[in-house]
């Protein structure tokens, strides 16, 4: 019986840490990030001048680029896939990769660079 009661608060406890590990992962890229340049499909790229930003929050991502204006999407997350939504639309961005300062998100329009 004692071994049966310590697998239930082992499995638990395990439970609870990897849902713990998986909310703290996806709050990893919260903040307001600096973008510093797009890479597009042929593979070219736009160095960004200072000014341009992502701000994700918690259910909503501010895209701040100084040529195009500020624009601002609810968004869902579900493991690296963040789905935005831009009025009727659809949009989907793919975490390409994603470190302590530097994020890339595979974007419809190009790759963003972003660093803290």
């Amino acid at each position: 019986m004692l071994k049966i009661v310590n697998f239930a608060i082992v499995t638990v406890v395990a439970i609870g840490l990897m849902t713990r590990s998986d909310a703290s992962e996806a709050n990893d890229i919260l903040g307001r990030w600096v973008m510093t340049e797009v890479v597009y499909d042929d593979g070219s790229i736009n160095q960004l001048e200072a000014g341009n930003f992502v701000d994700i929050n918690a259910d909503t991502i501010t895209e701040v680029i100084k040529s195009y204006g500020n624009r601002q999407y609810p968004y869902t997350r579900q493991d690296k896939v963040l789905r935005l939504t831009a009025g009727d639309e659809q949009i989907s961005w793919q975490i390409f990769s994603e470190a302590t300062n530097r994020l890339e998100l595979a974007t419809p329009l190009g790759k963003y660079v972003l660093t803290r």
